[in-house]
Formats: C-alpha cells, sequence, structure tokens
C-alpha cells in the first residue's frame, strides 16, 4: 500500500518540475512512511511513497523494465501476482525482485492495458510507456483503492489524494457545486465527482488511457447481473461454494511480511472474517475493537466490546479493545476531514480514531467491509420498493423533503435531481433479470460501498496501515450478486445464507446478534445542539455554506413547521451533521 502521483505535460510548453512532483509527493507522506521516490523525464513525471508490505529490501518505486521504456508507480497489492509470475517467467521475462509490482510492469510488456483484466487485487497505478507516448492509468475492479485525476488543456495530473494534486500550480482549491447536494442528499458522489471542481475520480473497473492529446476512460469489468433462471443451484450449493470462495479469500489476504491483524466488532462480517483468518494464520492472530465509555452504559449488553470479547475468547486472538471519550471523536473532526477530502459522516472520525490506535501494532489489518452490500445486510431492505419504482436512493430517505433546502438558483444550476432520476433510471434498467433485490443491491455496491470504501482507505491510510477486505474479491462479487435475493433475504431475516455459514463457525450469539452501527458518541442532548448549529449556519451571511441554502426551508425543516411537521427526527440529525460537515470541509481546505 502507497501513494502515487504524477505530471504529464503533454501540451510540451513547459517541462515536468521535479520541485512540484516532490511538493506532490510529499503531501502524500503518510500514506507511505516507508520511502519516496520520483522519475522525471521532460514532460512526464512520476511520484511514490511506499509502504512496506512485501519484499521489504527491493521494490523502490517508480519502477522499470529492463530497457528503461516502461515505467510504473502503483498503490495497492495484487494477491495473485506470485502465480503471474510464473507465467511470465515461462514466456521469457526476467525478474529481480519478488514484489508485485514488477509483475505488473511485466504483465504490461506483455499484454498491455489488457493486463489489468489478469490481476486479483486492490490497487491504482499509472504506467508510463515511453515508446507509445501513452499515459495509462488502472484502477481496481470494486475501488477499493482511490485514483484521481485533473485535465488541462495542457497537462494530465493523478494522485491517490486530491491534496497531491492541489499542490501543482495550475491548480485551484474551488468547490465543485454539483458534489454539493449530491453529498447531502445522496451520501454519494455521482459521475466520477468529487468535491473539487475540475478535479474528477477514475471510476470503479476503468481504465483511462491518454495519447496524442486524447483521453479514453476504459471499463474493463463489473457485475453482470444474470437472469435468476440461468445457472438454477441448490441452497446447499450456493452455502458451500459461498463459503469455498470465502476461504480461498482470507487466505490470499494473509499474505504479507509485517505484523498483520483482524477488526473485531463483535458482529457478524468481522467475526465470520476473523474465524476464516484465525484457521489460515501462522501465528497468534491480533484482534481489535473499539467503543466509547458512555456508549456501553447506552447498548448494555449490545455493546461491540462484550461479542468482541466472546469471539476473541472462542478463537484465542491476541485482543485489544480500544475505549475513547467523546471529546477525543470531536478533536479529530477537522484532521479527519483533511484526511477523507469531503464532509464526514457520522462514523467516519470514529473510524480514524480506530486506526490511529491500531499503528503500533500492525501495518495490515482485514476488514468486514462489503458484506452488508453483498448479502442484504441493511434494515431498509426489508420493505425495498422494487429498483424500477426508486426514486431516490434507499440509503438517503426523504430526498423530495430534504432537497427542498437547496436554494433554487443552486438546484437550477446543478439539475441534482435530473441527475440521480438519471442515474437511478440507467443503473437499475442494466439488466434484463427479474430479481428486483439484486438491482438494488447493485446499487449499493456502485454507489453506496464506494464512499465506505474510500472512507476506509484514508483514515487507514492517514496512519500508514494496509487495510484489506476479503467480501471484495472479484469472484465473491460475481458470484454473490446472483445468488437469488430469496437466499438474502426473506421473512424479516436478513443475510440468510451468510448467516447460514457463519453457524458452523461462529458461537450462535454472534451469528443471531442484532445489528449495530460503527460507534459513534450517543448523546441524546446532542440533537437540539447540532440542529441549531445548523441552522446558524444557514442563517449566517458570514458561513461558507449559506449560500446553497433557502433560508426561510431550512428554517422551518429544523422547526418541523410548514410542510415539514413529521420529519423524521434521526433525518434531522443527519442533515445536521452533514451541513456542519460541510462548513468544516470548506474551511479545512479554503474554498
Amino acid at each position: 500500500m502507497c501513494g502515487i502521483c504524477g505530471a504529464y505535460h503533454y501540451g510540451k510548453e513547459s517541462p515536468v518540475s521535479e520541485a512540484v512532483l516532490n511538493r506532490m509527493n510529499e503531501a502524500l507522506a503518510h500514506r507511505g512512511p516507508d520511502g519516496q521516490g520520483v522519475f522525471v523525464d521532460t514532460f512526464i513525471g512520476l511520484g511514490h511513497r511506499r509502504l512496506s508490505i512485501i519484499d521489504l529490501q527491493n521494490g523502490k518505486q517508480p519502477m522499470t523494465n529492463e530497457d528503461h521504456t516502461v515505467w510504473v508507480t502503483y498503490n495497492g497489492e495484487i494477491y495473485n501476482f506470485r502465480e503471474l509470475k510464473r507465467d511470465l517467467e515461462n514466456k521469457g521475462h526476467r525478474f529481480v525482485t519478488d514484489c508485485d509490482t514488477e509483475v505488473i510492469v511485466h504483465s504490461y510488456e506483455e499484454y498491455g492495458p489488457d493486463c489489468v483484466s489478469r490481476f486479483n487485487g486492490m490497487f491504482a497505478f499509472a504506467i508510463w510507456d515511453e515508446k507509445t507516448e501513452t499515459l495509462f492509468l488502472a484502477r481496481d475492479r470494486l475501488g477499493v483503492k482511490p485514483l484521481y485525476y485533473s485535465l488541462s488543456d495542457q497537462a494530465l495530473l493523478f494522485a491517490s489524494e486530491v491534496k497531491a494534486i492541489l499542490q501543482h500550480p495550475d491548480i485551484r482549491a474551488e468547490a465543485e457545486p454539483a458534489a454539493v447536494p449530491e453529498y447531502l442528499f445522496c451520501t454519494a458522489l455521482l459521475n466520477g465527482h468529487t468535491m473539487f471542481k475540475h478535479i474528477q475520480s477514475v471510476p470503479p473497473g476503468h481504465t483511462l488511457l491518454f495519447r496524442n492529446k486524447t483521453k479514453r476512460l476504459i471499463p474493463y469489468w463489473d457485475i453482470v447481473l444474470r437472469q435468476s433462471a440461468e445457472e438454477p443451484q441448490t441452497f446447499s450449493d450456493y452455502k458451500e461454494h459461498t463459503l469455498a470462495l470465502l476461504q480461498e479469500s482470507v487466505r490470499m489476504r494473509l499474505m504479507s511480511d509485517v505484523p498483520f491483524g483482524s477488526l473485531l466488532s463483535g458482529g457478524l462480517d468481522s467475526s465470520l472474517i476473523t474465524a476464516l483468518a484465525a484457521g489460515h494464520a501462522s501465528h497468534r492472530l491480533k484482534t481489535f475493537s473499539m467503543e466509547y465509555g458512555k456508549n456501553s452504559e447506552v447498548a448494555g449488553s449490545n455493546s461491540d466490546t462484550i461479542y468482541a470479547r466472546l469471539m476473541a475468547d472462542a478463537l484465542q486472538t491476541d485482543h485489544k479493545e480500544f475505549i475513547f471519550r467523546p471529546e477525543d471523536y470531536h478533536d479529530m473532526l477537522e484532521k479527519t476531514t483533511w484526511h477523507v477530502e469531503k464532509p464526514v459522516d457520522l462514523t467516519t472520525p470514529s473510524v480514524y480514531l480506530l486506526y490511529q490506535r491500531l499503528k503500533s501494532d500492525v501495518t495490515v489489518v482485514l476488514s468486514g467491509e462489503g458484506s452488508d452490500e453483498l448479502f442484504g445486510g441493511y434494515f431498509f431492505f426489508l420493505n425495498q420498493k422494487p429498483a424500477s419504482e426508486l426514486t431516490e436512493f434507499p440509503w438517503a430517505p426523504y430526498l423530495q423533503e430534504v432537497s427542498g433546502l437547496l436554494n433554487p438558483d443552486v438546484a437550477r444550476q446543478t439539475r441534482f435531481k435530473e441527475n440521480v432520476s438519471s442515474t437511478l433510471r440507467d443503473m437499475t434498467s442494466r439488466f434484463e433479470t427479474d430479481d428486483e433485490l439484486n438491482k438494488v443491491l447493485y446499487l449499493f455496491i456502485k454507489l453506496y460501498l464506494l464512499e465506505m470504501l474510500e472512507r476506509q482507505d484514508k483514515t487507514s491510510m492517514a496512519w500508514g496501515i494496509e487495510a484489506r477486505v476479503p467480501f471484495l474479491d472479484y469472484h465473491i462479487v460475481d458470484y454473490v450478486a446472483n445468488i437469488p435475493s430469496a437466499y438474502k433475504l426473506k421473512d424479516g431475516k436478513e443475510k440468510i445464507i451468510l448467516k447460514e455459514i457463519a453457524r458452523e463457525l461462529l458461537p450462535a450469539e454472534i451469528v443471531e446478534r442484532k445489528k449495530r452501527p460503527f460507534p459513534f458518541p450517543v448523546d441524546p442532548k446532542s440533537v437540539v445542539v447540532q440542529k441549531n448549529i445548523a441552522n446558524e449556519l444557514i442563517q449566517s451571511g458570514n458561513s461558507k455554506i449559506s449560500a446553497y441554502f433557502d433560508k426561510r426551508a431550512a428554517n422551518d425543516f429544523f422547526n418541523k413547521k410548514n410542510g415539514y411537521e413529521h420529519m423524521d427526527n434521526l433525518a434531522i440529525f443527519r442533515t445536521s451533521h452533514a451541513l456542519i460537515a460541510l462548513e468544516c470541509w470548506h474551511k479545512t481546505f479554503g474554498v
């Protein structure tokens, strides 16, 4: 796991400045504390910050081939790299390291841009092909690793994080108007948007090929939902094959030359991953959980710490639990915003705090991220409309009501509602399957999960920790996406098939435990405090965000009157936090 950046001055009016490239690289120092390198050749420059995981003594980047015509800067892990290395050696390629970076170089030499379809892992990389003057960017299938770019009429810039691109003198930090309502009312950015104007995200499962002053975004992978009648299997067949895929995914993700462990909340997902990892690990597995002191009193018998201890005892792991204070959470809001590069949700500062504590024990951790989106683990799936009837994203209800807070001019300029409608139509009509829930799950994987993965990457890499996600091996995603939804959700029960797998591996108390969100400080009084702060920000002419909103509508919303009488208190609380976080983002980045 690392940080990458680069600049291609394709207009050839000025060479790439090594000083500028070093500033871009330095902005990513937290992602790669173990080393740094740059490659500059007139109009092309590549930068790299290294977090050493495999082949610790070698693997310095940017890395090149034998004749220095292909250069790569790379972030991530290719879990099948040793298999690929053997195949390439059989084709005559010679290796001088035992790291996956060199496999990317030789794979590109052998297969060109199609090499990416052979990689099983999480990755974002850039290749400079000197012979064809081509810059080739690639991002993994699910978007576990972030990759951003900015294209002007003279240069293409890219990086693992936006803050590195902002170091280039051609780029000024400006808010992307369309991203503001998307963040607030969808909690997902659409169409490759970031919060910053002129900076976009390379979509998951895509490559970006830039040659002859022309950009081509090329998809190389997507989930394909098939008709439920195709390749029918029994529940037992689905269960056995899913478990086999999970076992293999966890085994592959244990490769490491540095200390590793597993996050363990005591919930179904993290417990299952930890149990599988403990079965493969060659040493006593380290596990970690967190809670806020007062939350333990509120949660009572459903506290994460209780169930995490139960699971740790059952697996005999080397377990640590971290207890935080509410002040720890609030003190981290601005720092977390700087790392995540967007307004943060309620739980992100907690994730950031957890990774901070982990750094002294491990460099690699396993996470249960992605299970809910694959297997239908969220409560709102229980009464879900058919995908064709959706008018809002299921994870972001009250769109019609809450979007009324927007200044009408902002709503017209951004065409926000039209963009939401077109995204829903496009993503729910791509397949002919008659399984409506699987279509909705596809939405979650492509949009909602992407936000969760970005949060995980940036909060973990803020402390130089690599987080791996066994549920998101693309073989698992391909397979589980087409398991009939009746085996995932039925009669008020969720994650049916995953729970049946878990019954053979976990204590019954873990399998039947009621789902609980990631911990954040719970204080009933904060609902009133937060909504008053949010309303004041909108009513004030001095705040950064007031111009986005209709002051009268906002006042009615927060005071539940004039059409907002029946507004859900949770929706008000979440909106209040989102507005406060938006103001914090503006101040953090000076936009």
